[in-house]
């Protein structure tokens, strides 16, 4: 169990506390990545390869003032199809989950400037997807490329969308 005021990590790790009667809601640190302009070359690509999913969870903070679009804080694209699976808000529109080509609009209220905690669940039957802002659900549906597996050995990258 982490000692008091902290929340886990190794030892040594050092943040400082959130004013006294305020909740920390700071993503840490070293899981930070600041995409401080918007450009066609800053981004990361995660190395490890992913398998097969028939459902997933993709979970993140962020935090953004940027309008029109945030932009595609989560792309994955494998051979043939670049919109296997993207997270992407771009002009005045709201953010939307992109699965093989098919889309689901997203009811996320995040460019404010604070820090905000997303998740979307989504599963192959009958392509039933659930969207949470700040732990509360915010919306579902179904019917998001059905019985579509996420295909394997993509390209996972962040803060960049891609073409192929």
């Amino acid at each position: 169990e982490p000692p008091k005021g902290r929340k886990g990590g190794p030892a040594g790790a050092h943040r400082p506390r959130a004013p006294a009667g305020q909740k920390d809601n700071r993503p840490p640190d070293r899981f930070q990545l600041t995409f401080s302009l918007r450009t066609n070359y800053m981004y990361a690509k995660v190395k490890k390869s992913l398998p097969e999913m028939y459902a997933f969870s993709i979970c993140m903070w962020i935090k953004s003032s940027a309008s029109p679009g945030m932009g595609t804080p989560f792309s994955y694209a494998v051979p043939g199809q670049a919109n296997e699976l993207v997270l992407i808000e771009w002009g005045n529109n709201p953010m939307e989950i992109l699965i093989n080509d098919k889309v689901a609009k997203l009811p996320f209220a995040i460019n404010d400037g604070k820090w905000h905690h997303i998740c979307v669940t989504w599963t192959t039957r009958d392509g039933v997807w659930e969207a949470y802002q700040d732990g509360t659900q915010t919306g579902n549906g179904e019917n998001l490329a059905p019985y579509h597996p996420i295909k394997p050995q993509g390209v996972l990258v962040l803060g960049q969308e891609q073409v192929r």
